[in-house]
């Protein structure tokens, strides 16, 4: 295995100054970077692009337009043929910068059959890290197992080390979703003659993923659009209309969620949250 076996693939839509922090810790390795412009400001993008003029490992591609998560994940697979492709959403770094990627090709030498590769996932606005996640359908229901195995099925799309063959055989993301992607895909799989991804997930590096407060307008702005109500209802209603299934995801409270805590003082919410717990006494 060599450098050029992995890229790394960003979604770039505003919160400029985090994406930047995002290509700087994965600098250190070497790896080629593509970062799409998936409808961001062209201030923020014009910022982007002149921060890393001359780098060139780091290739900003521009979609004209808001493909949403899915499509741009499938635009940055389509536009790249790396072996490995890892997938961190521009508002994640990696720990450790210099190093990791040692320990991926350590793990890969030893699990010779593993596919997709998930490091730990740190959600600093949660203070937790990530569950490990089986997908299972049981009485046409949709549930969502944690697991404390090193193997399950599902693997978070905005951070895991996916190898291509996953996509030529399961398929791409799909379009229609602009949420709860993942979760399709993972069905898809579950339902298709070649079964289940095998899912790899590792404690030997880790990425600390930050919804942080935004504090410019337009980064307010292009929060509310990845967190449009609308959007996230369609997309729900079309997961269990296209299986025919059953979901308890109370996807309407973490959606409105994620909101407040990037565009809200954190003040704020503090007073808001000592109200709403007298209020609920």
């Amino acid at each position: 295995m060599d450098r050029d076996s992995i890229d790394i693939l960003i979604i770039f839509f505003n919160k400029v100054e985090q994406t930047i922090c995002c290509i700087n810790s994965f600098l250190a390795s070497g790896q080629q970077i593509y970062v799409l412009n998936n409808g961001s400001d062209a201030k923020q993008e014009s910022k982007l692009r002149n921060r890393f003029k001359g780098v060139d490992r780091i290739h900003i591609l521009n979609s004209g337009k808001n493909l949403g998560p899915a499509g741009g994940r499938n635009y940055l697979i389509k536009h790249t043929q790396s072996k490995w492709i890892f997938f961190v959403d521009n508002d994640i770094v990696i720990e450790p910068s210099n190093g990791w990627l040692e320990k991926f090709f350590c793990y890969i030498a030893n699990y010779t059959s593993a596919e997709v590769i998930c490091p730990r996932i740190y959600n600093v606005h949660e203070g937790l890290y990530m569950d490990r996640l089986n997908v299972v359908i049981s009485d046409n229901k949709l549930v969502l197992q944690r697991e404390l195995s090193e193997v399950t099925n599902f693997f978070p799309e905005g951070g895991a080390i996916v190898n291509r063959s996953v996509f030529d055989r399961n398929g791409l993301y799909d379009e229609e979703l602009f949420a709860f992607e993942g979760y399709e895909f993972a069905l898809r799989a579950l339902r298709s003659m070649d079964g289940e991804i095998k899912v790899h997930h590792t404690n030997e590096f880790k990425l600390i993923h930050n919804h942080s407060f935004q504090k410019m307008s337009k980064d307010k702005e292009a929060v509310r659009e990845r967190y449009n109500e609308h959007r996230m209802k369609a997309s729900y209603d079309r997961l269990i209309n296209e299986y025919n299934i059953t979901f308890s995801h109370d996807w309407h409270w973490w959606t409105k969620n994620q909101v407040a805590i990037m565009t809200t003082p954190k003040l704020i919410l503090r007073i808001k949250q000592k109200i709403s717990n007298i209020l609920n006494r």
